[in-house]
């Protein structure tokens, strides 16, 4: 996996690729105690033809990323030099992913962390960016899914155009009942309005 520190004082340390495994972080972290971290997701699969490693669109997820973490005032960094320290990472790891009679691909989850070791409520003096993959086979199969009902995802001026972490664990319960009675994920509305499903878009054609 990858890392990069960051301190108010020093700035952005030298990326560091490592073996997957735990961080160590204190207990008085601000991403444990006031939900101060982003996340972001990119698919890097293996083209059939060329061999080589693509991924669609990274450039936008990137700029996702930076722009929930800057929502959170934590520090913002160069999207280009990540995308390289990403490609690094998954050439190292191209063994783990091997074209058979279907694509496998690395599932790239990246997390931006504050791990500034104070109970109080500010902007993080520290934080970490990570970079992990995980290799998945890619799956097409129907889902069906439960419209919400008195929860809401997202909503007119609030986080849900940010991918920060508090956005997804509120509504496990919601999930968990609609997959208690049948349902393969929520369908989520705001009034009248299809917005998504849990962690997937929704594209409807008439």
């Amino acid at each position: 996996m990858l890392t990069i520190d960051w301190s108010l004082q020093g700035g952005w340390a030298k990326p560091q690729i490592v073996p997957y495994g735990p961080i160590k972080m204190e207990t008085s972290a601000t991403s444990l105690h006031y939900g101060l971290s982003a996340h972001e997701g990119l698919n890097i699969i293996e083209n059939r033809e060329t061999g080589k490693l693509q991924s669609f669109r990274p450039e936008l997820h990137i700029d996702h990323f930076i722009k929930s973490s800057e929502h959170l005032e934590m520090p913002g960094f160069d999207g280009d030099e990540l995308l390289k320290c990403i490609r690094d990472l998954a050439s190292l790891d191209k063994d783990w992913i091997a074209i058979e009679s279907e694509p496998d691909q690395f599932y790239t989850r990246l997390l931006h962390i504050s791990t500034d070791s104070t109970l109080g409520v500010r902007p993080p003096h520290h934080s970490k960016v990570i970079a992990m993959l995980n290799p998945v086979r890619l799956q097409q199969r129907p889902v069906s899914l439960k419209c919400s009902y008195g929860v809401n995802k997202n909503w007119p001026l609030g986080h849900g155009e940010f991918r920060i972490g508090g956005n997804l664990g509120p509504l496990i319960p919601t999930v968990a009942d609609a997959r208690d009675n049948g349902f393969d994920d929520v369908l989520w509305l705001l009034d009248d309005y299809i917005t998504e499903m849990t962690i997937l878009n929704v594209f409807v054609f008439w």
